[in-house]
């Protein structure tokens, strides 16, 4: 009996490989596909994907394509999306550093989870760190996953890789004595207006950096937070908020007005708009606020944190004087709650100890309370 074109066949080859070709519906139209592998049983197995794609109606590519020139096409549709530029230069090093020089040459079709699993483990041989063979994965992961969508694969391979377990380190935020220390500090240093800002607000660097005149409303009392500035390879670039939580008003505080009307008004450069700004109208530069923020940081005796630590010092000093998670969320700019709760609001000995108090304090009046209402005649419980 005559097999049907769509059943495809399966021979070996004079150099000893086996190929596979059947006619499918490629972007080309129908075509009569091949593919080759070393082993019957490999063979086999891609015969029967190859029949499933075409008995789905799924279109693939009527040549073979290797992961690295796969990779290089994902990275273009990644750098023209609304992903942030700083994420796209984050998944490009990726890439050209570890993925293309280790699992390039593997064909897209043909990538199986013990090549993911081989190239994360002789990474981890070599010294990555848990976090860097984690971001390997998760870009990897990334764009398969596009490949999924594209029907170019059935599964993601790399979602059944495993990596160490990556533990962040743990962030100490200042307490309110501390804070309120370094901005005592800090009021001589240039910079004192974003930080103040940013420890009350609880700011994003890049939100800071980002105000424009144009945001601050003192009629209305309100501060609107659009913007961002990003530094990349020692170079800035202004872009949009990315999501709408983001995109926030705040109250202007009496604080906030008070330092933001000492800043002065400079329209010059090339961001004439721009708020902050150094002495030749450039934007301020993220290490050079950084390495003040150190600095006054020692000058004032304090543990060492990073301006990104500000934030989560702004978050969990609001839990701590009983501010509802939801309105901390709102001031954060954050889309989900979980984030504020999960990994801004800190839990530390002086919040446990305030809880534990009042905790105490309602035990015993209550108590109390029960002592004095009961007839003279029964004895309460000691």
């Amino acid at each position: 009996m005559k097999r049907a074109r769509s059943e495809g066949t399966l021979y070996l080859r004079k150099d000893g490989r086996y190929e596979v070709a059947l006619f499918m519906n490629t972007s080309d139209g129908i075509k009569r596909v091949r593919r080759y592998a070393d082993a019957r049983t490999e063979a086999e197995a891609i015969l029967v994907e190859l029949r499933k794609k075409n008995d789905n109606g799924i279109k693939i590519n009527s040549k073979e394509q290797k992961l690295g020139d796969y990779l290089d096409y994902w990275l273009l549709i990644v750098k023209s999306s609304s992903t942030r530029h700083s994420t796209y230069v984050s998944y490009e090093s990726t890439v050209r550093l570890y993925l293309k020089p280790g699992l390039g040459k593997k064909y897209l079709t043909k990538l199986c989870v013990p090549d993911v699993q081989s190239f994360l483990d002789n990474q981890s041989k070599s010294g990555k760190s848990n976090r860097n063979l984690q971001k390997m994965r998760i870009v990897l992961s990334a764009a398969l996953e596009r490949a999924c969508y594209e029907e170019r694969l059935i599964r993601n391979v790399a979602r059944q890789a495993k990596t160490p377990m990556y533990k962040p380190k743990e962030v100490l935020p200042w307490n309110l004595v501390q804070l309120g220390k370094f901005l005592e500090f800090a009021r001589a240093s240039p910079h004192y207006a974003i930080f103040v800002l940013m420890s009350l607000y609880g700011l994003r660097t890049g939100e800071a950096l980002g105000l424009s005149w144009s945001d601050i409303d003192y009629d209305n009392r309100v501060i609107l937070v659009r913007k961002q500035i990003h530094f990349i390879n020692n170079q800035y670039g202004i872009a949009e908020l990315k999501t709408k939580a983001s995109r926030r008003e705040l109250p202007l505080l009496d604080i906030a007005k008070r330092v933001l009307q000492k800043c002065p008004q400079s329209y010059e450069g090339p961001v004439p708009q721009l708020l902050f700004k150094t002495s030749g109208g450039l934007p301020v530069d993220y290490n050079n606020l950084r390495r003040s923020f150190k600095s006054i940081s020692r000058k004032a005796g304090l543990p060492v944190i990073t301006l990104h630590t500000l934030r989560h010092t702004a978050a969990t000093n609001l839990k701590n004087l009983g501010i509802p998670a939801k309105d901390a969320q709102s001031i954060l700019g954050h889309a989900h709650i979980t984030t504020t709760l999960q990994i801004y609001q800190h839990t530390n000995l002086e919040g446990k100890s305030k809880a534990l108090e009042q905790y105490e304090e309602q035990i015993f009046d209550f108590r109390t309370r029960s002592r004095q209402s009961l007839p003279s005649n029964v004895k309460a419980i000691a």
